[in-house]
């Protein structure tokens, strides 16, 4: 039965339908939210406007200024959230071409090429067990497709490097160069690439992510660095005190910092798991086992590194559950295929579900109010990676981690 949910190509037409119709909603509430009866609320693709906004009409160091981001904001709606932009100048470059257009429709361009180019990779991985990889991670999948943010991108950069280095292609340097836009979630294909050996790939990705650095440079000058610096300090001082929605975000830090340990402590354990992760990661890359349990540990081990990570970069999973879904449907029971896709939603949705239970006022940073909610995602995550790799790995193995019986060691 189950498998047969996970094959299911009505499923799959389904899903993709309500995605669409999603994609439609959500661009009419970003540009005339009035003609569906609703206020302007801003969300996360209202600051990729507003930031490329800024610096298409040279003001590219306000958007780096908390501020002045949140003043223009404030501009666009009364109910204005502060959200600082610290993202490289190479991504801010790119939101500046997308803000000459009007916001619904840069939106839907922005959502719906970024999610096809993640069905594309997915579909080249998992092959007819796509249904099942797009309903375990439904509700990263509807965050990013509501607010517009980047987690089907970066997720696709990540599944197509994969992809390239399974093959053994030279183009692989080519999405881990585009990772600049997100470098603290590329530390998995980073050191694969590196422990690999395979110089050619990193030189292609060396040079496109030069590149990308060097246009952006070009068209904004070398003060943007300075601003980008600035705005990564102003970040960090946000996050010490709690003022982004702890609950939201997935990592070790968010959940100790959330439990009320204070911040050099909360650090200081974050510290010791992302030391963890990457060396696990180290492992992960020389360690000879077969490529797509690689795979898959790479995409959930890279989640842990950065304090700052959120429920939208949640899709990277699906990149990673895409390579081992055979696996589980062969090796898994239905009842522990239905454990691990709950876990899956619980994990994927934990912070929409809080967000939507909690007074406005402790939703956001707008007020700077810090949430008192507890962040379990981190938790939730580190079981459901625990769930499966059991669940995964082939049972004559149970002594090693995850069966050193590899057909392609790279």
């Amino acid at each position: 039965m189950l498998q047969r949910i996970g094959q299911s190509r009505l499923i799959l037409a389904a899903l993709i339908l309500v995605s669409v119709l999603l994609v439609g909603i959500s661009a009419i509430r970003f540009q005339t939210p009035e003609l569906i009866g609703q206020d302007k609320i801003l969300t996360d693709f209202d600051a990729f406007h507003i930031a490329g906004t800024l610096a298409g009409r040279g003001d590219v160091a306000d958007a780096y200024d908390a501020a002045a981001m949140m003043e223009a904001q404030t501009q666009r709606s009364a109910s204005a959230r502060l959200m600082p932009w610290t993202y490289p100048p190479p991504f801010t470059l790119f939101v500046d071409g997308l803000a000459d257009l009007p916001i619904g429709v840069a939106y839907a361009l922005f959502v719906l090429a970024s999610f096809g180019c993640y069905l594309a990779v997915l579909h080249r991985i998992a092959g007819k067990w796509l249904p099942a990889v797009l309903l375990f991670v439904m509700p990263a999948m509807l965050v990013n497709l509501r607010v517009g943010q980047n987690g089907f991108l970066v997720a696709a950069l990540i599944g197509a490097f994969l992809l390239a280095w399974r093959d053994r292609k030279m183009a692989a340097g080519v999405p881990l160069g585009l990772m600049i836009i997100k470098p603290h979630l590329a530390a998995g294909i980073g050191l694969l690439a590196l422990f690999g050996r395979r110089w050619s790939v990193l030189v292609i990705a060396a040079l496109v992510a030069l590149a990308a650095l060097a246009l952006s440079t070009l068209a904004y000058g070398f003060d943007v660095w300075t601003a980008f610096l600035g705005a990564v300090g102003e970040a960090g001082a946000f996050l010490a005190g709690g003022h982004y929605s702890l609950f939201r975000m997935s990592s070790v830090y968010a959940a100790l910092r959330s439990w009320g340990l204070p911040t050099d402590l909360a650090m200081t354990g974050h510290l010791f798991g992302a030391l963890a992760a990457l060396g696990l990661l180290v492992w992960v890359s020389l360690a000879k086992f077969a490529f797509h349990h690689r795979a898959a540990l790479i995409c959930a081990l890279s989640l842990f590194v950065s304090p700052y990570s959120y429920d939208y970069d949640l899709l990277i999973l699906g990149i990673g559950l895409a390579f081992i879904a055979p696996d589980l449907a062969a090796r898994a029971s239905p009842r522990a295929l239905a454990a691990l896709l709950a876990l899956g939603w619980m994990t994927c949705g934990y912070g929409v579900i809080i967000e939507a239970l909690l007074p406005a006022e402790q939703t956001g940073a707008g007020n700077l109010a810090v949430s008192t909610a507890p962040a379990m995602i981190a938790p939730l995550l580190i079981g459901l990676c625990i769930a499966a790799v059991r669940l995964a790995r082939p049972h004559a193995e149970c002594s090693d981690s995850l069966g050193a019986a590899a057909a392609n060691p790279s």
